[in-house]
């Protein structure tokens, strides 16, 4: 019974989530750009949603995520919390 509620959390986070595709920027690093569909969504939860697609496009191409940059932008419930990766894959 625990382990459906702990999945249907996650569901629930996931879906307040949303993760644009990645960007090439001219300095030859990645960038993934995620917001909050909600205004009062967690900057962890966004930051995550972030990084979890950047890691998966990492592992698509067989190598590993690094992290150069993360940027945050907007007000934790008086707005849209938006959170741009750079990133690289090694």
């Amino acid at each position: 019974m625990k382990k459906c509620i702990l999945l249907a959390g996650i569901g629930v986070l996931a879906a307040c989530t949303a993760v644009s595709g990645v960007d090439r920027k001219q300095n030859g690093y990645l960038s993934i750009t995620s917001h909050g569909r909600f205004s009062l969504i967690s900057w962890n939860s966004v930051r995550n949603a972030g990084i979890k697609h950047a890691k998966a496009y990492c592992r698509e191409q067989n190598k590993e995520l690094h992290t150069v940059e993360i940027h945050t932008n907007g007000v934790r419930g008086a707005g849209t919390q938006t959170v741009e990766v750079v990133f690289e894959c090694i």
